[in-house]
């Protein structure tokens, strides 16, 4: 995809050092110490781009077939472009078994916990899956994000070809992690955008998303990342949603371009580090996304949030990535201050029974 290259290069260096000043003195210092500065720059752009009179394009991803592991690894990932592999994951067990009803019967009584992503301020749940999934199954369920199956219970390894994974990865990473999503008839997770690498398995139902190029981060204008995500500020009253787009509320975005992408069962879809996405599940879905940290190639991708992501402090970045390995979703508990709440009732709990 070449997408369009509509910011100079001062308005870029001018957002790069408000996005650095949000992360280290706060966002609402910030703005008040360039205000003005700050509005000027976006009518700046506003105006030349309404102007021009021209418009962002949608394009579809580019899809393949019996793509090789060497042109996968070498043209794709280690440049950074999304691609889906039609079919990739239809011999693996992943997509032959994975259903509701098969994860109820195997884990059902086990407890989760549930953080509602779109509003993370929101109390806590712990719940049973069983639960989670009947309530998925009659439309009126969760989305149930970042479900540790595989921290669990990691011989699900084998319902993937893991041999061929590793392979396709960077050589040099920190980390690697196996997020499970399970998610109901038009669940939704808005435009957020993340540090690592994401080859994301397609494995019941389908699922629909819109991706961003990392260059039109401007648009975004995202509040600090506080951990190992960032997602679009809500100031104008809630976020853009590319979904139902609202252009005369969020005008910026009619100018930038995106790509559409529609996954099936079996398809695989590499999601490079940094690119700005929205999700949708147009039914009942169970995708797996497979993601790992290159430091050095993710430098090149955004050296400045990068450079901020490392520099997160609620939680750390090595924070993070230690709560990932049991559960993600304890990464949002401790960016809202609950992580302790919860570990010591869990404690106590434990020891009681």
């Amino acid at each position: 995809m070449k997408y369009t290259k509509i910011f100079k290069r001062r308005e870029r260096l001018r957002y790069g050092y408000y996005q650095f000043m949000d992360h280290f003195f706060g966002r609402e210092r910030s703005f008040r110490w360039h205000n003005k500065s700050r509005r000027r720059l976006y009518t700046n752009i506003h105006n030349r781009l309404k102007a021009s009179g021209s418009v962002g394009q949608t394009f579809e991803i580019e899809r393949r077939k019996d793509l090789t592991l060497e042109e996968f690894k070498n043209h794709y990932i280690k440049k950074g472009i999304p691609v889906v592999i039609e079919g990739q994951a239809n011999g693996w067990n992943c997509t032959k078994e994975w259903s509701l009803e098969y994860f109820k019967e195997l884990y059902g009584e086990e407890e989760i916990l549930f953080i509602n992503h779109e509003a993370i301020e929101d109390p806590y749940e712990r719940l049973l899956l069983k639960d989670v999934l009947d309530g998925i199954r009659k439309g009126e369920g969760k989305y149930y994000r970042f479900y540790p199956l595989l921290q669990r219970h990691p011989e699900h390894i084998k319902d993937f070809d893991y041999d061929w994974i590793l392979k396709a990865r960077h050589k040099f990473t920190i980390g690697e992690n196996f997020q499970v999503f399970v998610g109901g008839k038009d669940s939704y997770t808005p435009l957020h955008n993340a540090f690592s690498c994401n080859i994301f398995t397609q494995a019941h139902g389908k699922k629909e998303w819109y991706l961003y190029p990392p260059y039109y981060s401007i648009v975004f204008d995202p509040d600090p990342a506080q951990n190992i995500y960032r997602s679009v500020s809500s100031r104008q009253g809630g976020a853009f949603n590319p979904f139902e787009p609202d252009y005369d509320k969020f005008p910026l975005f009619r100018y930038i371009d995106r790509i559409h992408v529609e996954l099936n069962e079996g398809d695989v879809f590499y999601n490079p580090p940094y690119w700005w996405h929205a999700v949708k599940n147009p039914e009942d879905s169970i995708g797996v996304g497979y993601r790992w940290l290159p430091p050095m190639h993710c430098l090149k991708k955004s050296p400045l949030y990068f450079f901020l992501d490392l520099c997160a402090r609620n939680p750390t970045l090595r924070g993070s990535m230690k709560l990932a390995k049991e559960d993600i979703n304890l990464i949002q508990l401790a960016q809202t201050g609950r992580l302790d709440d919860y570990l010591e009732r869990k404690k106590k709990e434990e020891q009681m029974s």
